[in-house]
């Protein structure tokens, strides 16, 4: 008899979509979105710090996605991790606590330089979450995914609100966003339904 689960479409697409909202990169994706959303402070951003978007950008994605990702071979070399996709909790501590330990890193670095206070507001509410989450994996599994993406959302509906700009269609993008990985993520059997709706609960 056909099962949904044996589908080979689903479970590459499910695969994909995962990696595209690979956690790591959602940060990234969070300070494109304050750099590029229809604001004033995009626009003040582009006029006033045009020349720091770059180092912004990227000191973000090497310590908060290059420098983790790095780290994977040597614990899968050393058995510190049983697979890259980390099904398994005790999996996921060491990675998540090199990754909360940059993130840590890069807010404090953030703080000791002139950079807006909504970007650091950003990169501190991220790394608040990332340290709770990895708390929480001592215990409990909980989605990353869905924690980071409603971290996203959070941010999003946080800067309509503060620069006085209509982001709906972008609060709505988000939210299908989220509802495509919590399925792949539990298609992939990577979590349960409390796993993916605590992790998004957690981030928002």
């Amino acid at each position: 008899m056909f099962s949904y689960k044996d589908n080979k479409a689903l479970t590459l697409a499910s695969q994909v979509i995962s990696v595209i909202f690979f956690p790591g990169f959602l940060p990234i994706y969070g300070l494109l979105i304050i750099f590029n959303a229809p604001t004033l402070f995009s626009y003040e951003l582009a006029v006033r710090y045009g020349s720091l978007k770059g180092i912004i950008l990227l000191l973000a994605f090497v310590n908060m996605t290059v420098v983790p990702l790095a780290f994977m071979p040597l614990l899968k070399y050393r058995n510190v991790i049983s697979s890259y996709s980390m099904y398994t909790r005790t999996d996921r501590i060491i990675p998540m606590s090199i990754g909360s330990l940059m993130y840590i890193v890069t807010t404090i670095i953030y703080f000791s330089f002139s950079i807006p206070e909504i970007i650091q507001s950003f990169i501190l509410a991220t790394t608040i979450v990332a340290i709770l989450i990895l708390l929480i994996t001592f215990k409990w599994k909980i989605s990353i995914h869905s924690a980071g993406l409603g971290s996203l959302l959070a941010a999003v509906m946080a800067l309509s609100v503060r620069m006085y700009a209509d982001l709906t269609l972008l609060w709505i993008l988000i939210i299908l966003c989220t509802g495509l990985v919590m399925a792949a993520r539990l298609y992939l059997s990577s979590h349960t339904p409390s796993q993916v709706y605590a992790g998004f609960a957690l981030g928002f």
